[in-house]
């Protein structure tokens, strides 16, 4: 018999001390062998990277940015120490997801079936609330580039076979390391949102699928460290920058008009109830727009 592929589980971490030592706990519990963990912690100004040495020691791989690099550059430092293992099926997860026991070993078992899929997602379940009404958080999504959105499917689903997705959300993306291969890693310059759909419509450009196992199931927590600010800012910017990449101009045009009626109303409402103003959202949306008149290339 082959030997069973190596699975490297890559985790980044940001002012998330608690929840990143909870995730990997739940992995280090896997029953799938072989599988090695590596942290990356992405310049927590907290001190982070020491702690999470200290309390996690030698059953991690720990890499200590010397810089934020954002998400997609957090991970992709994860990924590169992950192919120099020589890994077969690199996990990017969220800090913030709890494993189940068998859930690696579902999502290998699935890829040695589909040879096909480039990557795969779990079912991921929640706290029933607005992002999650039924208990379930994403179950498969659809792209819809003329509106730059994605949408989460958030019925449940059953079953043992892959069921196909339009993108894999980066909350816990289950690569195939020769699809990463042939399309590269994550598009750094993004640096916070927009980064899994960008990788997941080139694996599909490339001709690999992409869907969710019903079967393996993860629970994630829905929160983060990131202001609102922050988050509308790179929201907006990168929108515009992954419609113009994959879309045709009219594609661009269209989602121009969402995101800019989006900003709109923010502003209506900032002013009707004397909330902040939403800088964050406009500035993002300048930015993408002058970034989707250069039309960036990699």
């Amino acid at each position: 018999m082959p030997p069973a592929p190596l699975v490297v589980s890559v985790i980044v971490n940001y002012r998330g001390f608690d929840d990143t030592v909870r995730c990997v706990e739940s992995l280090l519990a896997s029953e799938y062998q072989p599988h090695r963990v590596v942290v990356v912690d992405n310049a927590s100004p907290s001190g982070d990277a020491a702690r999470l040495s200290a309390t996690l020691g030698e059953r991690v791989h720990l890499i200590a940015s010397h810089s934020n690099l954002g998400y997609g550059g957090g991970a992709n430092l994860g990924l590169r120490w992950a192919q120099d293992q020589g890994a077969i099926y690199a996990w990017v997860l969220n800090n913030d997801t709890i494993i189940e026991p068998t859930c690696v070993g579902q999502l290998v078992d699935a890829m040695e079936s589909n040879p096909g899929c480039g990557a795969l997602s779990p079912q991921i379940e929640a706290p029933v609330g607005p992002e999650a009404p039924a208990g379930i958080w994403f179950a498969g999504g659809d792209v819809l580039l003329e509106r730059a959105e994605t949408r989460h499917r958030l019925g449940r689903l059953d079953g043992g076979e892959v069921v196909e997705s339009g993108y894999i959300t980066g909350c816990a993306m289950f690569l195939r390391c020769a699809s990463v291969a042939d399309t590269g890693l994550f598009w750094e310059p993004l640096f916070l949102y927009w980064e899994d759909l960008d990788l997941s419509l080139r694996m599909r450009r490339a001709g690999w699928s992409l869907g969710v196992l019903p079967s393996a199931r993860i629970r994630h927590e829905i929160h983060g460290s990131v202001g609102s600010q922050t988050l509308d800012y790179y929201h907006f910017r990168n929108a515009l920058t992954v419609v113009r990449t994959y879309g045709s101009r009219a594609t661009a045009a269209s989602a121009l008009l969402f995101l800019a009626g989006g900003v709109a109303r923010r502003w209506a409402r900032a002013l009707l109830r004397r909330k902040p103003a939403p800088t964050g959202a406009t500035r993002g949306l300048l930015v993408g727009i002058w970034l989707t008149l250069r039309r960036p290339t990699r």
